[in-house]
């Protein structure tokens, strides 16, 4: 992975806040620095905190995501549902621990908001003949 904006680099110390490591660790000084760095990078664990940070609401229409328990619950997650959209595009980097997963790089988006979205940039990255 290259060097990344967010992480610290301390050779020494936490790789996240550079502040000094406690005995027995290695590469973050505690739990909280290591989750802000997974959610951070790693794609499933940055989706789940987009959706969190954006309350399971479309950054652009406000549409909220069903919540468990609501009548017909499964038949509306399929039509209701949001997901995470990344504003600078991944191509195939959910699979590799990636700065793309910034969430800084994430919007949460309704399913016909991100449709349209990646509609329009299809459209605007198809090369012109």
């Amino acid at each position: 992975m290259e060097t990344c904006s967010l992480v610290q680099l301390a050779s020494d110390g936490c790789k996240w806040c550079a502040s000094e490591l406690p005995k027995r660790r290695r590469t973050w000084c505690s739990d909280k620095c290591a989750n802000a760095f997974w959610n951070n990078h790693w794609w499933t664990l940055a989706r789940r905190a987009a959706k969190r940070r954006d309350k399971y609401r479309c950054k652009r229409c406000g549409e909220r995501a069903p919540k468990r328990g609501t009548p017909n619950y499964s038949a509306l997650r399929k039509t209701h549902r949001v997901e995470v959209n990344h504003i600078e595009q991944a191509r195939g980097a959910h699979v590799r621990l990636s700065c793309l997963h910034h969430l800084s790089n994430l919007e949460t988006l309704c399913l016909s908001c991100h449709k349209a979205h990646t509609a329009a940039m299809r459209k605007a990255n198809r090369p012109s003949r």
